[in-house]
């Protein structure tokens, strides 16, 4: 175990991809009542110790993941897990809870996360296919670029455990002699909760804070409240924390530290909303949006606002749809046909699907990736052919290896996989 108080000079010389979930599984004593098991699965799992038990903060995404974080707690307590809190929905944050539960535990949430659980499950199907792409559940996990502790292929049983507390804007609570805040704060759900610990000084901010710029727009999920969150990290910054215990990454000393982090996490936000909105009103198409937003070179340059997990780009693309609608202004688009009659006519009007290979092979020798993935997938269209296939796959895999993030490089790596699958396996 390892005291939190070195760890802001080892993040600084962790490269970026590592920053979101650490490769290695490890409990870190943040401070005497307060330990993070990081690194076990996606997800964090944060324990904090009572005078007569142990309150569980999120669980990860799979009982294995949990029992092997757990059992290396068990070295430095045996006292009863009492509380679980979940700080929000998302299945890496609740599905290891079994592991921990007693008939005695209660499970906490915010009220709206049996209604955000509801309809998660309403399309399941579409996230079992999500969660396959956006985590690469086909590529060995050394080539993605973020991995679960679970296989998606064959997942497990879920430990999942329904809350039996739920609670509106806070509840508070008194446990085997330390005080417990919840308060309802949103950002990357509408149930998100974070937990303050005023007798620590300790705050857990569930996702609203991690090492990269943060996922504002996942690019298959619904949108998420932006200024909402910018709005959360600046009730967390009021309470002067001295330690920051996220859901993911590692944890945070010192409250100039934390502060300026908090701080500069909400201005990137605002920045990149208002920027986009004022866009927007100019008249901009989205690509030239998203090709033009940058952050300003302070916050860019910052470690935990490096573009690892969520990008400035898909923010973009979030924030424009918050505020617009499908059409684009294009009327080819108000009643859209089938993308394949128009690839099967551009390939006719190039002299067949072989020209439209060619270009794309021409495209991708010169550097220009994005134009030669657009024109293999042309070709796929007009073509269902193995070598439109081979074509794309090898753009993927070049255009998956320039990316620093990692959810990217696994929907890349996914659709590369895709490609090389021999015809019809499924």
């Amino acid at each position: 175990m390892r005291n939190v108080s070195s760890l802001l000079l080892l993040l600084a010389s962790l490269p970026a991809a590592a920053q979101l979930s650490q490769p290695t599984p490890e409990l870190v004593r943040v401070n005497p009542h307060v330990y993070c098991a990081t690194g076990y699965a996606l997800g964090n799992v944060i324990f904090v110790l009572t005078d007569r038990s142990v309150v569980v903060v999120d669980t990860t995404e799979g009982q294995a993941p949990a029992q092997a974080a757990f059992n290396d707690f068990r070295r430095v307590s045996a006292l009863p897990v009492n509380y679980i809190v979940y700080t929000h929905f998302h299945g890496d944050h609740i599905n290891g809870a079994k592991v921990f539960a007693a008939p005695y535990t209660r499970v906490v949430a915010q009220q709206d996360h049996i209604e955000e659980l509801r309809k998660y499950r309403l399309m399941a199907g579409y996230n079992r296919k999500l969660n396959q792409v956006q985590w690469a559940a086909h590529v060995p996990p050394e080539a993605r670029g973020a991995t679960l502790g679970v296989d998606l292929l064959h997942p497990p049983e879920s430990g999942y455990i329904p809350p039996q507390i739920t609670f509106d804007e806070q509840y508070k609570f008194t446990e085997g002699g330390v005080r417990f805040e919840l308060y309802h704060t949103l950002g990357e759900t509408v149930d998100h909760l974070m937990v303050w610990l005023p007798d620590f000084e300790t705050l857990l901010p569930g996702d609203l804070f991690y090492w990269s710029f943060p996922m504002l727009a996942s690019p298959g999920k619904p949108d998420r409240p932006v200024l909402e969150w910018a709005a959360s990290l600046d009730r967390m910054r009021q309470l002067h924390p001295a330690y920051l215990v996220g859901s993911h990454s590692r944890p945070l000393a010192g409250r100039e530290a934390i502060d300026q982090a908090l701080g500069n996490y909400a201005r990137a936000i605002r920045y990149v909303h208002d920027e986009t909105v004022r866009r927007i009103n100019d008249g901009e198409p989205l690509f030239r949006i998203r090709q033009e937003v940058r952050l300003p070179p302070d916050l860019a340059s910052q470690p935990y606002l490096q573009p690892v997990y969520g990008t400035v780009e898909w923010a973009v693309n979030g924030v424009f749809r918050q505020y617009t609608g499908w059409y684009d202004f294009d009327p080819a688009h108000l009643n859209g046909g089938d993308p394949a009659t128009l690839e099967r006519a551009l390939a006719d009007a190039a002299g067949g699907t072989d020209a439209i290979l060619q270009r794309a092979r021409k495209a991708a020798a010169e550097g220009q990736l994005q134009l030669a993935l657009e024109l293999s997938e042309v070709a796929i269209g007009a073509d269902n052919n193995a070598g439109a296939h081979r074509l794309r796959a090898e753009v993927l895999e070049r255009v998956a290896a320039e990316t620093a993030n990692g959810v990217a490089r696994n929907i890349y790596r996914e659709a590369a996989a895709e490609d090389l699958k021999p015809a019809g396996v499924k």
